[in-house]
């Protein structure tokens, strides 16, 4: 290549293509100088297995290459991968100077670059970026998403911060109120039902409406009440803080500080045309400034009521949107909003189970589907069941009526009910030890639909409060079962296999919008379920132990049952599928639209990462079905 002209035009397609918009200027350079042009018609054959090792590294440059392996169990075709402009292939062939395992077709009229082997050993050679993109394919792409998530998101994780925001938005609950004549005896027990630190006075005002008259405080207590000796029938309005400063809706978080600092105030009532709205605390406005770990878990033991932990649930989530912004790994997200929600079960089991007079020493509360895997996104319901064990002295009906409340809290803290009733407070999942292994043993021994189903689900249990010695000799038990009954192991993996990725798509969205391929993705059936359900019936196979799926996976390796490269690239892929998941949720979409995205919203690197991860499930199922054959 010797035309300035045309070398410009290369470098520019490859300068917006990965790895290529990374390297150095020379090396891209480097590239444009020795690439050429190759045409290929539909259905020609670029480069097959029976080739030999890869004489030549091709970059597409027009059209769609299909990389197609035989079927499990048959002879025919299928593509496993399609590749569209931008995209490098063999790449693993040409690092392991072997014959590529796929064979790569023109999948319509198609163009492509060739880059010489010579030429792309020396590129490796002198390039960093370009060979570790080569040798991670899967996590290189994800590090360019993350930086350019971080970079997308700057901003709005500067918003998140800022005191510029109106009052309106950062309200947390209602106000609590009373009237003036309302006895301090009734205000007291208000402010410990709520769990607040004060109280808004309220009067009638014109037209039936009501006004606010004046503020009592827990400050106010030992000054006002305890020291002048007055008796709890008192009417509040005798000890309130009158006139109350108050603030409009649409004032700012930095006005209400610096009025409230001015005053030496901690609870500032916001209105809105007069009519009260809530109040804004100082503890409110420090979250705001400052939120961390410490002062989450401080504000969940801390905990005495429901609505506490509402409020901590509502930390959990916002905290972990702060961080998905900032482009942060999302298995610590997932890992994080887990853990900090089974803190925040755990306190409500505990202050449950002291109303209800509830000894939790004789039980296990169990975490259930992603729960019990520590895979929790921040749009999530919850699936929990109760191990009792035969220390246990309550009856049945008393357990029952406990874990009905806390679903119910758990509800109100923003854990939806599950749809299908795996929950604690049902019946057929409230159980004795032998009830629950007499249980597994049956989907076991049945292997029929639902068995399978529930299999899916409750398989991934793990203990989450109480006695865990319960749920650890439980799953001894039912691991050792499955492993010992390869019927129901080939059951499962029939039954992971039967939910695939998409398997036309090619992540451009041209293509895909003038051709019949899906508008809308479902990240979670059709994008972690994959993962999940294949590491599942792996590691049960191998007798292991664990819940998650990457440490599912990983522990494969540890024990020689897969190839470390194929897991790490699985992984990645699964991770950045979760963290795909985790930016829809941020927008707030209701629960129901939690795990589906439009591939129009997504950037053009997203939506490679996305193709490559759905080419990862392909070979992880492509794998169980080796394992498993029809």
């Amino acid at each position: 290549m010797t035309s300035n002209t045309l070398v410009h035009s290369v470098r520019r397609f490859l300068g917006e293509q990965a790895p290529f918009s990374q390297m150095a200027p020379d090396d891209v350079e480097f590239v444009a100088r020795r690439l050429e042009l190759a045409y290929f018609s539909a259905g020609d054959v670029i480069v097959s297995p029976a080739s030999g090792p890869p004489v030549c590294c091709w970059i597409v440059k027009q059209g769609v290459v299909d990389g197609l392996r035989p079927a499990a169990g048959t002879t025919a075709a299928e593509a496993v991968m399609h590749l569209t402009p931008g995209e490098i292939f063999p790449v693993g062939a040409l690092l392991a100077d072997r014959p590529v395992s796929s064979t790569y077709r023109a999948g319509g009229d198609c163009f492509c670059w060739q880059l010489a082997r010579e030429h792309f050993d020396e590129l490796t050679r002198r390039s960093p970026v370009f060979l570790d993109f080569c040798r991670r394919r899967m996590a290189a792409l994800l590090d360019l998403s993350r930086q350019a998530l971080q970079a997308s998101f700057a901003v709005q994780a500067s918003q998140w911060r800022t005191m510029s925001q109106p009052l309106s938005q950062i309200l947390r609950r209602e106000a609590v109120t009373c009237r003036q004549d309302t006895p301090l005896r009734t205000v007291f027990e208000l402010m410990e039902a709520h769990d607040v630190g004060s109280l808004v006075v309220m009067r009638e005002a014109e037209q039936g409406a009501e006004a606010v008259a004046g503020i009592f405080t827990r400050q106010d207590v030992v000054g006002r009440v305890v020291l002048p000796g007055l008796s709890l029938e008192t009417a509040v309005g005798s000890v309130m803080t009158t006139p109350v400063l108050t603030a409009t809706a649409d004032e700012t978080v930095a006005d209400a500080m610096l009025r409230m600092a001015e005053r030496t105030i901690r609870h500032l009532p916001v209105v809105r045309d007069s009519k009260l709205i809530g109040v804004v605390t100082e503890r409110d406005l420090f979250v705001l400034q400052r939120r961390s770990l410490r002062q989450i878990g401080d504000s969940i033991r801390m905990a005495r009521t429901t609505l506490s932990l509402r409020q901590a649930a509502d930390d959990i989530r916002e905290w972990s949107l702060s961080l998905v912004a900032q482009g942060v790994s999302p298995d610590f997200i997932t890992r994080l909003i887990s853990r900090l929600n089974d803190q925040l079960t755990s306190r409500l089991l505990a202050l449950t189970a002291q109303a209800h007079g509830v000894e939790l020493a004789g039980l296990c509360w169990l975490a259930l589907g992603s729960e019990g895997r520590q895979e929790q996104t921040i749009a999530t319901d919850q699936d929990n069941g109760l191990l009792i064990g035969p220390a246990c002295r309550h009856s049945i009906a008393q357990l029952l009526t406990f874990a009905q409340e806390v679903n119910q809290a758990l509800d109100e803290c923003g854990y939806p009910l599950c749809q299908g009733g795996v929950m604690a407070g049902n019946p057929s999942w409230c159980l004795t030890a032998d009830q629950w292994s007499a249980l597994f043993r049956g989907w076991i021994d049945r292997g029929d639909p639902q068995a399978l189903l529930n299999a899916s689900v409750f398989f991934d249990f793990r203990a989450l409060a109480g006695d865990a010695t319960l749920a650890q000799a439980l799953a001894v038990e039912v691991v050792e079962q499955a492993r010992a009954s390869p019927r129901f192991l080939k059951q499962m993996s029939d039954n992971a296999l039967r939910n695939r990725p998409p398997q036309a798509w090619t992540g451009g969205l041209l293509d895909q919008l003038f051709a019949s391929e899906p508008i809308e993705i479902d990240l979670k059936m059709q994008g972690t379920t994959p993962f999940v359900d294949a590491a599942r019936v792996l590691a049960l196979a191998q007798g292991v132990h664990l819940t998650g799926t990457a440490e599912r996976l990983q522990s494969l390796v540890q024990a020689g049952a897969l190839p470390a490269e194929e897991v790490h690239a699985w992984v990645d892929a699964f991770q950045f599928l979760q963290g795909l998941r985790l930016r829809v949720q941020q927008r707030g979409v209701p629960l129901a639209q939690a795990n589906r995205v439009d591939v129009r919203q997504l950037s053009e690197l997203d939506r490679r990462i996305l193709k490559e991860a759905f080419r990862q499930a392909r070979k992880l199922q492509q794998r169980l079905a080796v394992d498993y054959p029809g």
